[in-house]
């Protein structure tokens, strides 16, 4: 196992609803990308209350949900979804920049993963369904291919040109004091 911080932040994750009485909420973590783990902590950068983790070898696919400027009811407005067996996490970044260097440095992780989706749900599963197809089975099969080197070769593209000054002010925007990364 490989214990080196690849990414470390606070974000927002929506509970995952395993139940059908399960309420819908929103809680504040300290979430921790290794390796082979994400792993996310109750509390701050003591991480003394481990919440919950997913095995990286595990993950099937990692992908920024389409929300169709939708309302999302948690202070952090950019959303993106981690499948894992039978899962999906989502969780939310503090800025389009945050997230998507979440998304880019988990696609490099499990690019190279035996079980990675065709299909994928690009929307929230919300009221019993989801949004994007209308699906009511939760492990309904995807409804829009899903292609991890594509977003990947996207979001590398967009960065450069962010950085060369031809991107939006928010993309330029500086990373937030509490990401970290340790090499």
């Amino acid at each position: 196992m490989n214990f080196n911080t690849i990414l470390e932040e606070i974000l927002i994750k929506r509970s995952q609803q395993r139940k059908k009485t399960s309420p819908l909420n929103y809680k504040e973590r300290l979430f921790v990308l290794t390796k082979s783990m994400l792993t996310y902590y109750e509390g701050r950068a003591e991480k003394k209350y481990r919440k919950g983790f997913i095995d990286v070898s595990k993950i099937k696919c990692v992908e920024v949900v389409k929300n169709d400027d939708g309302v999302i009811p948690c202070q952090n407005k950019y959303p993106f979804q981690v499948v894992h067996d039978a899962n999906t996490l989502y969780i939310f970044a503090p800025s389009a920049q945050s997230r998507d260097q979440w998304v880019k440095k988990l696609k490099e992780e499990i690019k190279n993963n035996n079980n990675i989706m065709i299909k994928y749900h690009p929307k929230f599963w919300a009221d019993g369904s989801y949004q994007c197809c209308r699906q009511t089975e939760k492990l309904a099969p995807g409804c829009e291919k899903y292609n991890l080197f594509e977003s990947i070769a996207v979001i590398s593209r967009y960065k450069k040109s962010t950085t060369s000054g031809t991107g939006n002010k928010e993309a330029k925007a500086s990373p937030t004091n509490s990401t970290r990364r340790r090499r």
